[in-house]
């Protein structure tokens, strides 16, 4: 369902709204890596998936799992819960094992949708995960998909891999440095558009 799923909406992005993607040369062809993207709309995990020519695992919001047909339909598209504003163990657990198994995590570190134009303060599960992974974690800006601006070209920028030096423990500071790190590769990637 992944694969025929993601084939017909790349179509439609393309021939829609004209799919734009640079970087895609900083994505492994195999390996694990955790892919950290902006979050303004629902629509970003399709975006983020069509551009990128690997199946993406993402981590989506555990409320969308209490109904049984979307529930069926995200899991058959490699999605999984996570339980937003604690520490989901289980979620991480199974991120870990994703991306041990050779896969990628797609994961929204801002921890929720941020205003179009705005970026929000990194959560630390992202670094932390490709950290106790040893995966890198690659930084993605999605732009143009705004529900006020349906025709409006979808630019997805993908930025350098960030390595962690991992299997390890991170420090509190280490996760907060990647954070930043990775907060202004969005900055930049974003800022590509305006300019």
């Amino acid at each position: 369902m992944y694969k025929w799923g993601v084939t017909v909406a790349r179509w439609i992005l393309q021939l829609v709204f004209g799919l734009e993607v640079e970087g895609l040369e900083n994505i492994p062809s195999t390996g694990g890596a955790v892919v950290a993207a902006n979050h303004t709309t629902w629509f970003d995990p399709i975006a983020v998936a069509c551009a990128l020519r690997r199946p993406v695992h993402f981590m989506a919001k555990a409320e969308l799992f209490r109904r049984p047909l979307v529930a069926k339909v995200l899991r058959k598209v490699y999605a999984f819960p996570v339980r937003r504003g604690e520490a989901d163990r289980e979620a991480v657990r199974t991120a870990i094992r994703v991306v041990g198994e050779g896969h990628l995590l797609g994961i929204f570190p801002e921890g929720t949708r941020a205003q179009v134009g705005q970026l929000l303060p990194l959560q630390s599960g992202a670094v932390f995960i490709a950290a106790k992974s040893g995966v890198p974690i690659i930084p993605v800006a999605v732009s143009g998909v705004s529900p006020l601006r349906p025709r409006q070209k979808i630019v997805v920028r993908i930025g350098r891999p960030l390595d962690l030096a991992g299997p390890r423990r991170i420090t509190k500071p280490e996760m907060e440095e990647a954070s930043l790190a990775i907060s202004k590769q969005f900055a930049q990637l974003l800022r590509r558009n305006i300019d």
